[in-house]
Parts: structure tokens; sequence; C-alpha cells
């Protein structure tokens, strides 16, 4: 069964990563990516 806090929590830090204009954008895209991962895992893992 899906954790519904846990996805809502890794929808909520990618829209957060997606729109928080950063000087470095290894952090940007490092957060985005690893919430991708995270939130795809959770769903099919």
């Amino acid at each position: 069964m899906v954790n519904v806090n846990i996805v809502e929590i890794l929808l909520a830090a990618i829209l957060v990563s997606s729109t928080y204009d950063k000087d470095q954008p290894v952090i940007k895209w490092g957060g985005l990516i690893i919430a991708v991962g995270a939130l795809v895992v959770n769903l099919f893992g």
C-alpha cells in the first residue's frame, strides 16, 4: 500500500524544487532528481 503522506511530501518537494530559483542549479536539479526518483520507487517499487 502506498503511503499517501510520503507521496504528498515528495510531490510538494518536486513542486518547490521546480519553481525555486537558486543561484546554484545543482541544488535545484539534485533535489528534483532525488524527489522524482523517490516518488517513482514509492509508487512502483
